[in-house]
């Protein structure tokens, strides 16, 4: 399940207007400037969630006016109303607000707050943020933070009600609570009485399971650490249990708080070297650290059918760029399958990485992009989401206001952002020599307009809508010097111009799907029992072209090199430079008389699979 709609009824920075969320059960990237009201999102979710464990008088404190823990708008009416609503794409809505209790005890929200997560700096921090004197126990941060989304088997009698336990943080209360001391005999129950066999089997169990869940955690935070971040370091939560003991006379009931401690056993292939990991790592590793624990963790509670969202808010303020894209590659690649991803940030250039990334690379259907800032300019400032804005909608804007110098300008922009996307780099440059030294110059938009012709017949598109588009480039979009007569025939070429470029707009090339100096092979065979085996290097990015109402395919614009062909068995392992894939195939197609097919999907293979079940690997229909 994901999320179809909120609304933040003086909620926090939201007021009584413009307070509806559509998000279509999409991934979010929000930028917010501090004090935007992108928290408030954040908050509104992580809130709902939570009211279905609490009581009457807990969620009422978040919505009454004056109280410590009141989430209402502060500037609204004491009287106003104050509520959260979230709307799913089952169908079923929830909704907090005084005196609205229909989501406590709600099974299917106390469901989905286990398998959502809501991570931010200060979460991560928290597994070393200890002095360097201290050692680094995370007892407490379980206990505060993790216990109650952790299922717990419970032995009976604690598995049945009234007495039922279904999480770690009601075993723990009843582990930490003593054996019941009888006030009568001023004893404690003797070994083999129900009492101390009941308690002594949860005390096994707890120790047990909570033994078996981080052992659990180590294994795949390492493996995140190891293959992800590529840090070669080994960690551990390492697990003291808890124990008990009676004295003789049973008067007497003693037990020690048990200990999680995070250990490095292993740094950069330095055994036990480091002691205090608080003191030692630096804050990228210390942050790598724990999103790997955390999104472990995390892994061991997803449910099927139930809202699964990880909100990550700023916390990938303390890492580089290079450490935060392998942050964003972890999420896009191995999460949002699985999550509904909601990722809040301040930090402009990560927004644009993280935008740029998912547009070119990923399915940006899935994704909704918004920039937030404060509108301070009424007494109640409110958040304000800025409109998605194109070179086109300028465009046209300057085109109702009769500003066609300042259209053209806007057209022209986005013809040359467009065309840089999607031509290949062969047709974006050429060569020129100067007193002997050949550089690499950009091509004209004038060049560029006219091999898109080649282009779209090399890819299969249909080239027939831009037929006329250098036609009314060379009529609009030169210095223009045109008499008050001509207006009228002026803005009809000019809406023509920008219909042109829309559907240009339709036609995406650059979502990779494999990178460059990758293997990849092909052969052909003859019913005859011939074949023709051809192992190749790509030079560059292989990627995809993408048009509406079309299935992607694989562009033919990929530097190879042919380095080994087995025809028949007699090996051929000289190398031959080719300027596409598709020269690569048709020559080798040539050479063998084979009858060449179009659909790359079907005839190329990377690490055992055609490129076809690459696609759908990847969740590319």
């Amino acid at each position: 399940m994901k999320i179809k709609e909120l609304q933040l009824y003086n909620f926090k920075f939201f007021t009584d207007k413009d307070n509806i969320l559509p998000i279509d059960s999409k991934n979010v990237l929000i930028w917010g400037e501090n004090g935007s009201g992108k928290s408030s999102i954040y908050w509104s979710i992580y809130t709902i969630l939570q009211c279905s464990y609490k009581d009457n008088t807990g969620i009422d404190a978040y919505f009454t006016n004056g109280h410590e823990k009141s989430l209402k708008n502060i500037f609204a009416r004491k009287n106003a109303r104050s509520f959260v609503k979230m709307t799913l794409d089952n169908g079923n809505s929830y909704r907090i607000g005084y005196n609205d209790y229909s989501v406590v005890d709600n099974e299917e929200l106390q469901q989905s707050a286990i398998s959502t997560d809501f991570i931010d700096y200060n979460a991560l921090s928290t597994y070393l943020r200890f002095m360097h004197q201290h050692i680094p126990d995370q007892f407490g941060l379980f206990e505060e933070q993790l216990f109650r989304f952790m299922p717990f088997n419970a032995p009976a009698p604690y598995n049945a009600a009234p007495l039922k336990i279904a999480y770690f943080d009601k075993a723990w209360e009843k582990v930490d609570s003593d054996l019941q001391f009888d006030p009568s005999t001023k004893k404690y129950p003797s070994a083999g009485s129900t009492a101390y066999d009941n308690y002594n089997a949860l005390v096994t169990s707890f120790n047990l399971q909570l033994k078996q869940e981080l052992g659990l955690m180590n294994v795949r935070a390492n493996e995140l650490l190891q293959k992800k971040f590529e840090y070669p370091i080994e960690i551990e939560l390492e697990y003291s249990p808890f124990k008990f003991e009676i004295n003789r006379s049973r008067t007497k009931f003693q037990k020690n708080r048990p200990t999680i401690i995070l250990k490095i056993n292993d740094y950069y292939g330095k055994k036990d070297a480091v002691s205090r990991p608080q003191s030692f790592l630096n804050e990228a590793k210390k942050t790598a650290i724990g999103l790997a624990l955390r999104l472990a963790l995390l892994e061991r509670r997803l449910l099927a059918d139930k809202l699964n969202v990880l909100a990550l808010d700023d916390l990938l303020v303390s890492l580089d760029m290079s450490n935060r894209q392998i942050v964003l590659k972890l999420l896009l690649e191995e999460y949002q399958q699985n999550y509904q991803l909601l990722i809040f940030t301040h930090d402009k250039q990560f927004y644009n990485l993280a935008k740029r990334t998912i547009e070119t690379q990923y399915k940006k259907i899935d994704w909704l992009f918004w920039e937030m800032y404060e509108n301070n300019i009424n007494k109640k400032p409110k958040p304000y989401f800025k409109p998605e804005i194109n070179s086109i909608l300028i465009a046209e804007d300057f085109l109702i206001q009769n500003d066609f110098p300042a259209a053209g300008i806007y057209l022209r922009k986005e013809i040359e952002r467009l065309l840089k996307e999607l031509l290949p780099e062969k047709f974006k440059k050429t060569s020129k020599t100067e007193d002997g030294v050949t550089r690499m110059i950009d091509n004209k938009l004038n060049d560029q307009i006219i091999a898109l012709k080649h282009f779209c017949q090399e890819e299969h598109i249909d080239y027939l809508p831009f037929i006329d588009l250098k036609t009314y480039k060379d009529l609009i979009l030169n210095p223009l010097a045109h008499s008050d007569d001509e207006t009228l025939l002026f803005r009809d070429e000019m809406k023509k111009l920008i219909a042109i470029v829309k559907k240009l707009q339709k036609i995406k090339r650059g979502k990779q799907i494999l990178s460059s100096n990758k293997n990849m092979n092909f052969s052909l065979n003859k019913d005859s029992g011939e074949y023709f085996s051809v192992r190749m290097k790509t030079q560059e990015k292989l990627v995809l072209i993408e048009e509406e109402g079309k299935s992607p395919r694989i562009s033919i614009y990929c530097k190879c090199i042919v380095n080994g062909i087995d025809n028949n068995g007699a090996v051929d392992n000289n190398a031959e430079q080719f300027d596409t894939v598709k020269d690569a195939y048709d020559e080798m197609c040539r050479r063998f008389v084979y009858t060449a097919t179009g659909n790359f999907s079907e005839v190329f293979t990377y690490d055992g699979k055609t490129f076809e079940n690459r696609l759908l690997d990847l969740d590319i229909p």
